[in-house]
């Protein structure tokens, strides 16, 4: 039992302490998409006109996942917000479903929940058919597919009756406690602090993808085109093309979505969890294996989150 805690340990240091640097194989390939369009933690005309720039700039085909709920005040449209949303199209980029508000699966029924899926397609259908596109993809809020196996697969048949592809990750990590901080920090002009977040959260995104590589290659026994979950926020918006550059140093080429799930790895079944764990992890749950969790992000980080409230 000794030598299995030293080989783990020996395994996690590795994940934790892997540079980010080019190695001895074949390129990397990931799909960075964007979950809560326009924006989460921060005001949209200023977040994503940045990020529509990084990303054109650096010819990165990104996706974003819209709340509708977001782009309405007083039950009305505000059409600055939809613009937005037509010039992240007219960048190249694609947009998909996320549900109206953000919904947790876990305090609604399936009906409850699929309601919320019709109700935020209305304006991204609009917008996509202006642009000659369609509605494809669907990503689950929190990253979770349902309370039980039944509600689960109900939502599968439902989503496949309205051509909804299911978008995966299987890069997750907890970029939302940095946002969150960062946001608050900048609100304040705490750039100390905010020096802090950002020194701490690309490293800490270069030890993420560390550890979904090794965990692919362990499972898969290779590196699968890989999809990246982060948010339309304030620290992405001025600090993407760190991390972008931070991803290039690991050997990554940006893909499409569509090109990303062409990769064999994404027919695997996925098993039902009650956290909204990584797609990796739930192919690996499906085949009846025990799961790692990912690495936890640095305690002055959490600390910090638990001083500031969430509104």
């Amino acid at each position: 039992m000794q030598m299995l805690f030293l080989l783990f340990n020996l395994w996690l240091g590795f994940i934790v302490y892997s540079p980010a640097e080019k190695l001895d194989t074949p390129n990397r390939q990931v799909a960075i998409t964007f979950d809560d369009l326009p924006a989460s933690y921060g005001e949209s005309e200023k977040i994503l006109p940045k990020l529509i720039y990084i990303l054109k700039k650096n010819q990165v085909p990104a996706t974003g996942f819209i709340n509708e709920a977001k782009l309405y005040e007083n039950n009305r449209e505000v059409s600055r917000r939809t613009q937005l949303l037509r010039d992240w199209l007219r960048a190249g980029l694609d947009l998909g479903n996320h549900s109206f508000s953000h919904v947790s699966i876990d305090q609604v029924s399936v009906q409850e929940y699929k309601q919320e899926i019709i109700r935020g397609e209305k304006i991204t259908k609009r917008i996509l058919g202006e642009a000659g596109k369609q509605m494809k993809y669907y990503r689950h809020t929190q990253l979770r597919t349902g309370p039980t196996q039944a509600y689960k697969m109900e939502l599968e048949k439902f989503l496949k009756e309205k051509h909804y592809t299911i978008a995966p990750v299987t890069i997750d990590n907890d970029e939302y406690i940095f946002a969150h901080i960062y946001a608050r920090a900048k609100a304040r002009k705490d750039t100390a602090t905010m020096n802090q977040v950002v020194n701490s959260y690309i490293p800490y995104m270069d030890t993420i993808f560390a550890f979904y590589e090794k965990l692919s290659t362990d499972f898969l026994e290779y590196e699968p085109k890989q999809i990246l979950l982060l948010h339309a926020n304030e620290l992405n918006a001025d600090h993407m093309e760190t991390l972008l550059s931070m991803m290039k140093k690991r050997d990554y080429q940006f893909i499409s979505l569509d090109e990303a799930l062409e990769d064999k790895a994404y027919l695997l079944p996925d098993a039902q969890a009650n956290k909204g764990y990584s797609w990796i992890q739930r192919w690996m749950l499906a085949k009846g294996l025990a799961i790692l969790e990912q690495p936890q992000v640095p305690l002055f980080i959490s600390e910090l989150f638990e001083k500031y409230p969430n509104h």
